[in-house]
């Protein structure tokens, strides 16, 4: 019984050093993936904010895209004529204010999309 018991131990001992190996060996490995990694999380993080807010990033692409060149005041000389050119990108973006307003409407009354009211 003994010997079973010391053979074990061997063993044993042998395991741990093979996974002290294994373990620096995948330290160095992870040191080189490191960087690559949290840049490929931060993407995931930056796609992740897009789906969950799209309204918020629609009215920041536009509002960038507007202002980029001509300013307030060419938002306000020039709004009018994009919103005829353009009534597709202005329908989308009601589209997604009316999807937001509805899902916070929704948050509000816990989940229901209508009142209750109690009955006499």
């Amino acid at each position: 019984m003994n010997t079973k018991i010391a053979h074990l131990a061997l063993r044993r001992a042998a395991l741990r050093e093979t996974i002290a190996d294994q373990r620096a060996a995948m330290t160095s490995i992870t040191r080189d993936l490191r960087k690559p990694l949290a840049l490929a999380d931060w993407g995931f993080r930056a796609v992740r904010f897009i789906r969950e807010h799209p309204v918020l990033t629609t009215g920041s692409v536009t509002a960038f895209l507007t202002l980029r060149h001509h300013g307030l005041m060419g938002l306000v000389n020039h709004g009018w004529r994009m919103i005829v050119r353009h009534p597709t990108a202005f329908f989308l973006g009601l589209k997604f204010l009316a999807t937001a307003k509805s899902s916070i409407d929704g948050a509000d009354n816990g989940g229901e999309t209508e009142s209750k009211q109690p009955q006499h």
